[in-house]
């Protein structure tokens, strides 16, 4: 294969005849924006979330319930029936 004007070819590309028109599409004018993610939570959302702190924020041990159970076994007053008690041990191990 025999290529004629290498020259004048390159000389095209480097005299900026093509390079005019090589941007000539691009947008003018525009520039970069940068945003900034934002969350906006609905109504529902922001109730839950005051309803779960409050949860969050409670003692796990009610002390009224611990003093009624006390009372109820310092009394002799508490009997649970071994099957709910056999029922309670399966049902969390299995």
């Amino acid at each position: 294969m025999f290529i004629n004007n290498v020259n004048s070819a390159a000389n095209i590309y480097t005299s900026g005849a093509v390079a005019s028109t090589r941007y000539a599409n691009s947008v003018s004018g525009t520039r970069n924006v940068q945003k900034n993610d934002a969350l906006t939570l609905s109504h529902e959302a922001q109730s839950f979330k005051s309803m779960l702190q409050k949860l969050q924020d409670e003692s796990e041990v009610r002390p009224e319930k611990v003093s009624e159970f006390e009372q109820k076994i310092a009394s002799g007053n508490y009997n649970v029936a071994a099957e709910n008690i056999a029922a309670s041990i399966l049902s969390s191990r299995f």
